[in-house]
């Protein structure tokens, strides 16, 4: 064959011995084929570099495809916010494969609303998934009864061991708490830690927090730190129980210096400290929301681990053509993106 010329179907067929339609099924992966001739077709045209117009199959077929991503609701200036960002970009990247992508979303601390999100999602017959493990057995259960479905399923966030889901895209978060770890007590030996976490409901475990929870253990353990970790609960809308919580605890505990989150609510404990003129403290969190930008440049937290979540989705769409309309897997089940320290001094640098 000559570079020039374009490599046909045809071409195939006589090179391997087969009729047309044999190639056609074997390329398209539909209908049955004999195992040898189905090797022939594979072989001559890995051999002649052949590589079928995509464009040109899906303009043919009219097929369009569902790519379904069911996410925590939000608000101004949150997490989820940040995630939903990149649905523009995904979508540029989808639409040209007849892949339609659309969002579904749930209340973060509602295991029955996220029950009534994911039925309205499955109502639509999706091709493909998206999900945020944020109620981790239930994921688990859904993820395996997809993949018996054969329905592709993709977690960000946060993913989950033993899973057969497609691929993951996100902060490694084990990880994460280890190097959170690391910032909050390398420079400063802590007689005590106070970590704030977040009151769900008791269905609602909020895998990436008790993920990070764990590599923030790992570290002291790995280290020989003998600390005593003080937690204390606070809610994500509720300002005057914060108010309140917060005020005591620090009330009661005078002399703590070395305060982390888990989550992306750092701003909550940062504007408490303003608040209280508190100096000599050492506040470390996650995420680059607006709120947590502005406590690092005045200075009451000292370190942000941050990702580019508003790429995820787009990420997550990569996938979905090379599953969808290539037939090719991921190389690899988990891919992690990389782990941004951002201080005072670099924050406003990081959006770009």
């Amino acid at each position: 064959m000559t570079e020039d010329k374009r490599i046909t179907i045809k071409d195939i067929a006589q090179l391997a011995g087969v009729s047309k339609g044999t190639v056609d099924r074997v390329i398209h992966n539909r209908g049955e084929v004999s195992e040898a001739s189905r090797q022939k077709v594979l072989e001559v045209a890995q051999r002649i570099g052949y590589k079928p117009n995509i464009y040109a199959s899906l303009l043919a077929s009219q097929k369009k495809y569902l790519m379904a991503c069911l996410l925590p609701d939000y608000g101004p200036g949150e997490y989820w916010e940040r995630v939903a960002q990149g649905l523009e970009a995904a979508r540029k990247k989808s639409e040209p494969f007849n892949i339609d992508i659309r969002l579904f979303t749930y209340d973060l601390f509602s295991i029955e609303s996220f029950q009534k999100g994911y039925a309205e999602m499955i109502a639509h017959q999706p091709d493909a998934i998206v999900l945020a493990p944020t109620f981790r057995e239930k994921v688990r259960g859904l993820v395996n009864e997809l993949s018996r479905k054969e329905i592709p399923c993709l977690l960000i966030d946060s993913y989950l061991s033993d899973c057969p889901y497609l691929a993951y895209y996100g902060m490694p978060m084990f990880q994460s708490g280890y190097l959170a770890a690391h910032l909050l007590l390398d420079r400063q030996p802590a007689q005590q830690v106070a970590i704030f976490r977040i009151h769900k409901d008791k269905d609602a475990l909020n895998n990436s927090a008790e993920r990070r929870r764990e590599g923030f253990m790992s570290y002291l353990a790995d280290h020989h730190l003998e600390c005593d970790l003080i937690e204390e609960y606070i809610h994500p809308y509720d300002s005057d129980f914060n108010g309140a919580v917060l005020e005591r605890f620090f009330r009661n505990n005078p002399d703590i210096r070395h305060i982390i989150t888990f989550n992306s609510r750092v701003h909550l404990i940062a504007e408490q400290l303003e608040r209280e003129k508190r100096e000599n403290t050492i506040l470390v969190g996650f995420d680059d929301l607006p709120k947590n930008i502005e406590g690092l440049k005045k200075g009451s937290i000292q370190f942000l681990i941050a990702q580019h979540s508003e790429n995820l989705l787009s990420y997550c769409a990569d996938t979905v053509i090379n599953r969808l309309i290539y037939h090719n897997p991921p190389e690899k089940q988990n891919h992690f993106v990389p782990m941004d320290i951002l201080t005072r001094y670099n924050a406003e640098y990081y959006r770009f």
